[in-house]
C-alpha cells in the first residue's frame, strides 16, 4: 500500500515516514498544502494522513478540493486541533478518521489498519469493460461472451486494473509508471510499453472488444472498439 503523508513538521514527517516504512508501507512525504492536494488526485495512492496547518493551503481546504475531484482516496486527519467543532468540519468534508497530535504511532498503525478493512468491504472485486472482464479476487481474466478465461497476476493486473478503473480517460505514462512501479523506483517509461504490449497479446487471445490505443506524446487510453 501506499501512503501520502502531507506534513509542514520535518521532523514529524520523517517519524512517520520511518514508522509507516516499518509497518510495511510505501510512503511519500510532502511539507505543503499545494503539493498534497495535486499529489493526492492523482490517483496513486491508497491513504492520504493530512496535517490541518499547512502552508499554501490548509488542511480542510486541500480535503475539499480532493473530494471535489470526486477522489475517494481514504483520508486520516492528524492534527493538533482538538476541538470537537474542528473534528466535526473535517468528518462533514469527507475525512474517514481523525486523530489528535500528540499520538501514539502505535494508534495510527491500528486507525490506518482499520481503515484499510472498512476499504476492503467496498473493494470491486470484478471490473469490466465491453466483453473483457478482470476478476481481481481469482487473478483471472475472461472474456464474458466466449466465457474463454486465462490468468493473470502481478504487474499486469495491476496495470489492467488501473486502466479500467480509469476507461476513457487518457493517463500519462509518468502517472501509469509511478502508480505501478512507484516514485522511488528505477523503472523507466519503456516498461510501461512493454506491459502494456503484454495485455495487447491478452486481449488479442480472448478476442476481446477493448483496446489499449497510444495517445501519441502523452500516454494511453483504454476503450471498447465501436
Amino acid at each position: 500500500m501506499r501512503i501520502l503523508v502531507v506534513e509542514d513538521s520535518l521532523r514529524l514527517a520523517d517519524t512517520l515516514s520511518e514508522a509507516l516504512s516499518k509497518a510495511g508501507y510505501t510512503v511519500d512525504v510532502v511539507n505543503d498544502g499545494r503539493e498534497g492536494y495535486e499529489n493526492a488526485v492523482s490517483g496513486i495512492y491508497d491513504i492520504v494522513i493530512l496535517d490541518l496547518m499547512l502552508p499554501t493551503m490548509n488542511g480542510y481546504e486541500v480535503l475539499a478540493a480532493i473530494r471535489r475531484e470526486g477522489q475517494e482516496v481514504p483520508v486520516l486527519i492528524l492534527s493538533a486541533k482538538t476541538e470537537l467543532e474542528d473534528k466535526v468540519e473535517g468528518f462533514t468534508l469527507g475525512a474517514d478518521d481523525y486523530v489528535t497530535k500528540p499520538f501514539e504511532v502505535k494508534e495510527l498503525l491500528m486507525r490506518i489498519q482499520a481503515i484499510v478493512r472498512r476499504r476492503a468491504g467496498q473493494e470491486i472485486i470484478s471490473l469490466q469493460a465491453g466483453n473483457l472482464m478482470l476478476n481481481t479476487a481469482a487473478c483471472e481474466l475472461s472474456n464474458s461472451e466466449s466465457k474463454k478465461t486465462m490468468k493473470i497476476a502481478g504487474k499486469e493486473m495491476q496495470l489492467l486494473e488501473f486502466f479500467l478503473l480509469n476507461q476513457n480517460q487518457v493517463l500519462e505514462k509518468e502517472q501509469i509508471a509511478t502508480k505501478i512501479w512507484g516514485y522511488e523506483s528505477n523503472a523507466e517509461y519503456n516498461n510501461v510499453e512493454v506491459y502494456v504490449s503484454f495485455l495487447r497479446k491478452k486481449f488479442k487471445n480472448l478476442h476481446a472488444d477493448v483496446q489499449i490505443r497510444a495517445v501519441r506524446g502523452i500516454g494511453y487510453i483504454l476503450e471498447v472498439i465501436r
